[in-house]
């Protein structure tokens, strides 16, 4: 928690929310006008810039997961006064399982934002599990994700087998899931130019996510 004094260059860390890649906060902005979400999960807390960020765009209740201490002791200085926030020192997988159990979630379409990786023990497939088995309108989107036609956006690798592909998330992204990336090129985005996917299954949510501007669907129906 004292890095919050110590350092207050941190408390805009990566250039801002989303890594400081604009088109990706108009990206959440449209979705959000297009999706009445209820509620907000996010894994990989880190210094709570996206918190905030999340927070002050959508008015709903958000619910961050921070399993590292000293990022954790960081955002919660940083997300003291934050009305809304529900901030976890807790491991992302057992925060969503106990997200479940006690029905902490309002009934409607919640948005997932998983940014929980960055170790050895990668917990990302398991987190879309719980996503989608306990929350049928979950939209999830996946920071650090590679974007297949465009090498400019980077992504995670961990080893063989653990980076952040299609390939890694396997049948996750296989129908009934719908997948989307970003419908702005890497060179035109800003920031850190990290890349992301969108996922979702919900048969009423997919054709409303279809429309967006700032998504597009992979592979586009028809090819």
């Amino acid at each position: 928690m004292l890095d919050y004094w110590r350092q207050p260059g941190w408390r805009a860390s990566w250039g801002g929310p989303f890594n400081g890649q604009v088109f990706r906060q108009q990206l959440f902005v449209e979705l959000c006008s297009r999706v009445p979400f209820v509620a907000v999960v996010e894994t990989g807390t880190y210094r709570g810039t996206t918190t905030m960020y999340f927070r002050r765009t959508t008015r709903v209740p958000v619910h961050s997961f921070e399993s590292k201490p000293r990022h954790y002791g960081f955002a919660r200085a940083h997300l003291w006064r934050a009305r809304g926030v529900y901030l976890y020192r807790e491991d992302s997988r057992a925060g969503l399982a106990r997200l479940a159990a006690v029905e902490a979630l309002p009934s409607g379409p919640v948005f997932f934002y998983f940014d929980a990786h960055g170790q050895a023990d990668l917990p990302l497939s398991e987190e879309v599990d719980l996503a989608f088995a306990h929350w049928p309108q979950a939209v999830i989107m996946i920071d650090d994700f590679a974007v297949p036609d465009d090498p400019g956006y980077a992504f995670d690798d961990y080893g063989p087998g653990k980076a952040l592909t299609l390939a890694y998330l396997g049948r996750r992204a296989a129908p009934p899931v719908a997948v989307w990336f970003p419908a702005c090129t890497s060179s035109t985005e800003t920031g850190e130019r990290r890349g992301c996917v969108v996922l979702a299954r919900d048969a009423a949510l997919v054709p409303l996510i279809d429309r967006m501007r700032t998504l597009r669907r992979w592979p586009a129906p028809g090819e």
